[in-house]
């Protein structure tokens, strides 16, 4: 059991999550922390009582908090805190991290937040690289995001929304999967019944978007697996889509395409005639063992085959994701696949790190803390190739299971950047879910509220009266914000 003691400031969940790093549940350890702030000093005395043993940190750090904004000053002090526990911590266990003592799923923002407390970016540098001990690799990549996305959303239209719709089925459920999707094996006979739901659920959206004077600017469609589709019933939903929403000032329609093994001729040329302008074809990887070990029920052929239909038909922007970390893939291996991908020319790249289901992963056993030094040379390689071969990060969150505790990014070549991938990331427009496991996230002046669909395809088509409530309590929130 780990018992934390804080005295003086309190963050209980960034100082769990770092004791985490270290320690397992099963494993006594006492941690005690004294935080104190006087005379534009931050002094943050850690104790730790391990096996028996006493382990201590004295840190120390300079910050005038006048003029700072209160968001500002409780990142600063969180960040001495978890930098003390984690100094102290490392007298037992020398452990590493890229991303030093960051905390949350958005490094980025973290520094677009700086940025616009009115920090250069010198400052911001300095703030990643001393007080939160971020590497000299991973300060570059988030200050470049940044920098990214702020192209981005300045052009976030008034008024506007992004909508989302989650297609929740696959044709298999792979080994590492931690998003909404059921196997369509199994769940398959609630296709129709689900597509159904779905066209009311968007005549209900499309009405709210009417009565509050908005309009959509991005539709992404997401699973789950959307290809598991049938082309009819792409025509359906897409039909539904033009006659109840104002689709004139549509930037962006993205449909996930996926797994190769799921994209025909046929469904991208209903995908192309609906005015679909981006699409991922997702090897996750090139290796064929990988692929089967996995339980993708593709080959690496296949995808060579989706790809090439998908320029034949007319698609200029393509997105391809990898997993850097699968199970039994060396660094080599994955820097083969990366390199093969990258023959290929998809517009867009996103590598993912794999995020591990269970808790396991932080014990940190040896093969484990092998895994996360693979897994940075493997992340340090995408970086390189990326920016040799001309495509820009500009998306970017971590998992909080991740292996390496690192990151997953989107590359893209200049103009191709996903404007619904940043507003998701940074959280400045309105995004209304539809279909299973959608989450939705309504932007006013009171903050965001987020709003979730149900994930099962059965438990969506059951409760569907109690979806089209949540559409109602959605539409009081923008009323009132």
């Amino acid at each position: 059991m780990i018992l934390i003691i804080q005295n003086g400031y309190s963050c209980d969940y960034e100082a769990r999550l770092f004791a985490g790093l270290f320690f397992s549940d099963n494993e006594e350890v006492t941690i005690s922390q004294n935080f104190d702030y006087s005379e534009k000093i931050i002094n943050v005395y850690t104790h730790i009582v391990f096996e028996g043993k006493s382990y201590f940190e004295d840190y120390s750090f300079e910050f005038d908090k006048a003029g700072k904004s209160e968001k500002l000053i409780k990142k600063i002090f969180t960040a001495s805190c978890t930098k003390s526990l984690s100094h102290a911590a490392m007298k037992i266990r020398k452990i590493n991290f890229s991303w030093g003592v960051m905390c949350g799923i958005r490094p980025a923002k973290n520094a677009r937040q700086l940025y616009e407390e009115g920090c250069s970016r010198q400052e911001v540098r300095d703030i990643f690289r001393n007080v939160y001990e971020v590497s000299e690799e991973k300060t570059e990549l988030a200050l470049t995001v940044a920098e990214n996305e702020k192209q981005l959303l300045e052009n976030i239209g008034k008024n506007s929304v992004s909508l989302y719709i989650g297609i929740p089925f696959c044709p298999t459920r792979c080994v590492y999967c931690s998003f909404v999707s059921t196997d369509i094996r199994v769940s398959g006979k609630y296709m129709a019944e689900f597509v159904d739901k779905l066209e009311l659920e968007i005549e209900k959206t499309g009405k709210i978007l009417r009565d509050n004077g908005l309009y959509a600017e991005n539709i992404y469609i997401g699973g789950g697996t959307p290809t598991t589709l049938t082309a009819e019933y792409f025509e359906r939903i897409f039909r539904k889509l033009y006659d109840n929403f104002d689709l004139d000032r549509l930037i962006e329609f993205t449909v996930e395409a996926g797994r190769p093994d799921t994209i025909t001729s046929e469904k991208l040329e209903v995908l192309k005639k609906y005015g679909v302008n981006r699409i991922s074809i997702n090897p996750q990887s090139m290796n064929d063992n990988i692929l089967k070990k996995i339980g993708r029920s593709h080959s690496s052929e296949m995808i060579y085959r989706a790809y090439e239909e998908a320029r034949k038909i007319g698609f200029s922007v393509i997105n391809t994701d990898l997993i850097a970390g699968l199970p039994d893939e060396t660094p080599e291996m994955f820097e083969r696949s990366l390199d093969k991908v990258i023959e290929l020319k998809p517009e867009n790249i996103t590598v993912h790190s794999l995020c591990l289901k269970k808790k396991a992963y932080f014990k940190m056993t040896d093969n484990e803390l092998a895994k996360s030094e693979y897994m940075n040379r493997m992340l340090s390689y995408t970086q390189k190739r990326m920016k040799e071969e001309g495509y820009v990060p500009y998306y970017m969150y971590r998992q909080k299971n991740s292996s390496g505790n690192l990151e997953n990014v989107g590359y893209a070549k200049p103009g191709t950047m996903s404007v619904y991938n940043v507003n998701i990331m940074e959280e400045k427009q309105t995004i209304i879910a539809m279909g299973g496991g959608g989450s939705s996230k309504a932007v006013t002046s009171n903050g965001i509220t987020r709003v979730f669909n149900f994930k099962d395809p059965l438990e969506y088509i059951r409760r569907f009266d109690e979806i089209l409530l949540k559409k109602d309590e959605i539409s009081e929130i923008l009323k009132n914000g």
